[in-house]
């Protein structure tokens, strides 16, 4: 009682990069991939679906890192405005959340449930 008690604990832990890397937490890494792979499923019903040239066909994972849409008038259509400068409107009978900037909107909409999803994933790899 009243006495002071002093505790003394050493931790030796990796470094947190080699950590990291372990989990393939790196911009080339496993939880990288996972989670490029996972923003393209989610994003995929927020982007226009007319044919399905450019959602399903035109749209890949170029890099662990990078979703590409190959579309040559994607960026319009990403936009919302035409080559000529009017607002786009959008079909959504196959896709009833296509829209304008669809990352952003699938983002707000889906962006926990993809966090979820990665850590489970890194929770699976131990």
């Amino acid at each position: 009682r009243g006495a002071d008690m002093r505790v003394r604990a050493d931790v030796s832990m990796l470094p947190a990069q080699q950590i990291m890397e372990g989990l393939g937490v790196t911009e080339r890494g496993r939880v990288q991939e996972y989670l490029t792979d996972r923003v393209l499923f989610h994003m995929r019903p927020y982007m226009p679906y007319l044919s399905g040239a450019m959602a399903d066909l035109q749209t890949h994972v170029t890099s662990p890192t990078t979703i590409h849409v190959g579309a040559p008038y994607a960026q319009y259509v990403y936009s919302g405005v035409s080559e000529s400068g009017r607002p786009l409107e959008y079909t959504q009978i196959h896709h009833p959340k296509a829209g304008p900037h669809w990352d952003r909107a699938m983002t707000q909409d889906e962006g926990a449930q993809i966090a979820e999803e990665v850590q489970a994933y890194v929770r699976s790899m131990k």
